[in-house]
């Protein structure tokens, strides 16, 4: 695979862990009580079952108890249907405040605006000013004094973070690189001011940062390969907030990503690999549809996956591809809310084949108490 993991919530881990350890008998008694069309399979296999024991909603997570049907060592098997498992519709207000507590305070009111500078229609340029959050990450190669290679991307989080993919600030995944510069505000590297099509309305220059701390989560790569591949890079000095730069919202913890989008497709933005070149200068988007998860793990073939990965895309030609990794996935509405950070995937844009990211909403919590004033 090239680089391109949903933790449970307290209470429905303990709920999970009380109905792993109750016994033998009531995993076959359970088992029994699967009906016609609903095998009984790993939770982790049905992630419609799985979104009720995550749900905030305690009904849902009611439901979700009775479709227990037994363990597999220590994993929950559940009875699991097409039908009669959506769990009830979570109303969703997309601020930073919407999960307070922590450090919650170290978010920003107001986020995910864009000052976007023109439309194109069709085609796969970003317009310039259209997603104000992007960051790019420039690597030094091995001995090299430069230039830059700008090997991942990522997404502005506050005034001093910014969110990315683990293995894009790991060493062990670097093969010596050195992450050296985050810019915010760029659109085309070609360029050294950005405008739009008409030349009247221009971006303020880039800002250039030093990666002063990168934080891996403590769990990457340890439950399966470039599993929980989410990191956070503290900049050197606050950065100052115009139309070519401002953060993106978080979304709330637990948010079911699938539900949440109900059918609509997401935006991933890099400068990344096309079909076309390999050297990319100006900022790419694409739609990508959701993938549920039992679906995304056999087209994945043997690849591992695992709680905290959420998968798009599958259409043909359309893809995050290598120089994409740590970028950001999201619902192209406003607020803009990051959903997914580009993680990894097969052969890029392969028809029937979604790439892996990695779940924001399972790490909200991580994210805020990792963040320093």
């Amino acid at each position: 695979m090239h680089y391109r993991v949903l933790t449970l919530s307290y209470a429905a881990a303990v709920t999970l862990l009380a109905l792993v350890n109750s016994g033998a008998a009531t995993r076959d008694r359970r088992q029994a009580s699967c009906g016609a069309g609903a095998p009984c399979i790993l939770v982790d296999s049905c992630p419609r079952v799985k979104a009720l024991f995550l749900s905030p909603n305690a009904g849902d997570r009611h439901r979700a108890q009775q479709l227990v049907c037994g363990r597999e060592g220590r994993r929950l098997k559940v009875c699991c249907a097409s039908s009669n498992v959506t769990p009830t519709p979570t109303p969703v207000t997309v601020t930073p405040t919407s999960n307070p507590g922590g450090n919650g305070h170290l978010l920003p009111s107001k986020c995910g605006q864009d000052f976007a500078l023109g439309k194109v229609v069709g085609g796969t340029d970003a317009v310039v000013g259209e997603f104000p959050w992007m960051a790019a990450l420039g690597y030094l190669a091995p001995g090299s004094s430069g230039p830059l290679d700008w090997n991942c991307g990522g997404a502005l989080i506050n005034d001093r973070y910014v969110l990315t993919a683990a293995h894009c600030g790991d060493a062990d995944f670097l093969f010596g690189y050195t992450l050296t510069v985050v810019r915010l505000g760029e659109h085309d590297f070609s360029k050294t001011t950005d405008c739009n099509s008409a030349g009247n309305n221009c971006l303020p220059p880039v800002q250039d940062f030093r990666p002063e701390q990168v934080i891996i989560h403590p769990s990457f790569n340890k439950r399966a390969p470039e599993s929980d591949d989410i990191a956070l890079i503290r900049l050197n000095r606050r950065v100052q907030f115009n139309n070519g730069v401002q953060t993106i919202c978080l979304p709330p913890a637990g948010l079911n990503v699938g539900s949440f989008l109900a059918g609509r497709d997401a935006i991933v933005i890099g400068w990344g690999h096309t079909e076309n070149t390999k050297d990319v200068q100006v900022l790419q988007k694409v739609a990508l549809p959701f993938v549920d998860f039992a679906t995304c793990q056999r087209a994945n073939g043997k690849e591992e996956l695992v709680s905290g990965q959420v998968c798009f895309g599958g259409r043909a030609g359309q893809d995050s591809c290598n120089g994409d990794s740590g970028g950001p996935l999201f619902l192209d509405a406003s607020p803009g809310t990051i959903l997914g950070v580009v993680s990894k995937g097969g052969p890029c844009g392969t028809a029937g084949v979604p790439a892996i990211y990695t779940d924001v909403a399972a790490y909200r919590g991580w994210i805020v108490q990792s963040l320093s004033p």
